[in-house]
């Protein structure tokens, strides 16, 4: 095994760690997020403040979204003619490599 593969093994393992350590992360941070959601519940209010810390949980307005799939039905001409092609782009995905049996 060369040098540089053995680099990239090692930028692997640390992608992976660090990936699950985010994972790990969000999720606390997502209970935490519930719980002041509670607080503001349980007192009834839609904003708070703490110390220095502010937080609210308020609803937002609806948006309106266009039904391209729809209108491309309807207006099949009109969906052609106004419709181009984006620009194509990469995805980086990351995974094990699974054992087979």
């Amino acid at each position: 095994m060369t040098n540089k593969e053995k680099e990239l093994i090692e930028k692997c393992k640390r992608y992976k760690k660090l990936t699950e350590e985010i994972e790990k992360r969000e999720l606390e941070k997502t209970q935490i997020q519930a719980e002041l959601k509670k607080e503001l519940e349980r007192k009834k209010v839609d904003e708070m403040d703490i110390d220095i810390y502010h937080f609210s949980n308020k609803a937002t307005k609806g948006r309106t979204l266009f039904d391209t799939k729809a209108f491309a039905e309807k207006h099949p001409k009109l969906f052609k003619e106004f419709t181009k092609e984006g620009k194509a782009g990469t995805r980086f995905l990351f995974g094990l490599i699974k054992e087979s049996n």
